[in-house]
């Protein structure tokens, strides 16, 4: 029986059919982990998952072991230097990849009525917004690093800790009475997680187009490599990653075909996301842009279903694409200007977890209590 959230034609047409199916599908081989540690104490549950990701773990409970050897197994198609270039890319846009990775593609990710309902549960992006923002960065920022995807690279650990953070969550979901698998399929499902890895990169391209960055199609498929790579060590089955542009487009173009329309849940999470600056002191000014720029970069028929509302600053957002289009254009006859931007994005990556994290590394911990009560 297909999820009641699914409103495609799964009886007569064959994708929507096979595309349905992924609404059920799960990540065993992280359930299998998270069941084995959810019952121990915390400080031995980190301690083994550290041990699992590290280059000689020693002895390990069969689930670990069995993670282990597969994150070491790296596929063939996967080209180190190609995923390299794809992470320069968010690098050296900096702060324009921070503005639509938070105003475009978290938003739209806020957009499915059953896929955000994970979010709303653990309460992890209606709390504290700032602390989980500045974890996304640090996530998006390790991967992006020349081999971060490495095994034992910062990339890679982040990577797979967030897989079994979502795991941990699945799993409680699983055994809470507030889950509507008839209606919403599996908790982080396969479906919507390949939504989320097509957020990050195929959507975040065209995001920083929308923006005037000058983003290559060698450099859009680069990046579509690297998150090729970082979805399937996340756990996403490989018939949901792209491997093109053309395909990131057409399998995206099929999830927002099969979804509802946007919910309460939907406002109350874009909401939360915006006016948390107000909370941590922005001007009225900020907050009126950041409604500015997720309208255009959302599109109007989704603006319009998160009732974010219009302003005097709506023509901004247009304005800053023009002049981003022509600083892009003159620099690029500049020598060395590719290597500073570069510098300067990843200084800036790091200076979004700093001002959360300090000098701590983000830890990305299993989630004790994982659904808010």
């Amino acid at each position: 029986m297909v999820a009641t959230r699914f409103i495609g034609n799964a009886e007569s047409d064959a994708r929507h059919a096979r595309l349905a199916r992924f609404l059920d599908r799960e990540d065993p081989l992280a359930d299998a982990v998270v069941g084995d540690l959810v019952s121990r104490p915390r400080p031995e549950q980190e301690a083994l998952i550290d041990r699992m990701l590290s280059l000689e773990p020693g002895a390990l409970p069969t689930t670990l072991s069995t993670m282990h050897d597969w994150l070491r197994e790296v596929p063939v198609w996967f080209d180190e230097a190609r995923a390299n270039a794809g992470g320069r890319v968010v690098l050296r846009t900096g702060l324009l990849s921070g503005l639509v990775l938070g105003f475009k593609s978290l938003v739209l990710g806020y957009c499915s009525p059953a896929g955000n309902k994970p979010l709303i549960f653990s309460g992890r992006l209606t709390g504290d917004v700032n602390t989980r923002l500045a974890e996304t960065a640090r996530f998006v920022e390790a991967v992006s690093h020349d081999a971060g995807m490495r095994f034992g690279a910062p990339g890679l650990r982040a990577a797979v800790r967030v897989r079994l953070i979502h795991a941990r969550v699945r799993h409680a979901l699983q055994r809470s009475p507030r889950w509507q698998a008839e209606a919403w399929g599996a908790p982080l499902n396969q479906y919507d997680l390949a939504g989320t890895v097509l957020l990050f990169s195929s959507v975040l391209v065209e995001g920083l187009r929308q923006l005037g960055a000058r983003v290559s199609a060698e450099e859009e498929d680069s990046t579509l490599h690297l998150w090729r790579y970082v979805g399937r060590v996340m756990g996403v089955d490989e018939e949901l990653l792209a491997t093109s542009p053309s395909e990131a487009h057409a399998l995206w173009a099929l999830l927002e075909a099969t979804q509802g329309a946007p919910d309460r849940d939907s406002r109350a999470l874009t909401h939360a996301l915006i006016l948390d600056g107000a909370e941590r002191g922005a001007p009225a000014a900020a907050i009126d842009f950041a409604y500015a720029l997720t309208r255009q970069l959302i599109g109007a028929r989704y603006a319009d279903a998160m009732e974010l509302p219009h302003s005097r600053w709506d023509r901004v957002p247009r304005v800053l694409e023009r002049l981003v289009d022509g600083v892009g254009r003159a620099a690029g006859a500049v020598p060395g200007v590719g290597d500073r931007a570069l510098r300067l994005g990843a200084r800036y990556w790091r200076r979004t977890v700093e001002l959360r994290f300090g000098a701590k590394d983000v830890p990305f911990e299993l989630p004790v209590h994982p659904l808010r009560p």
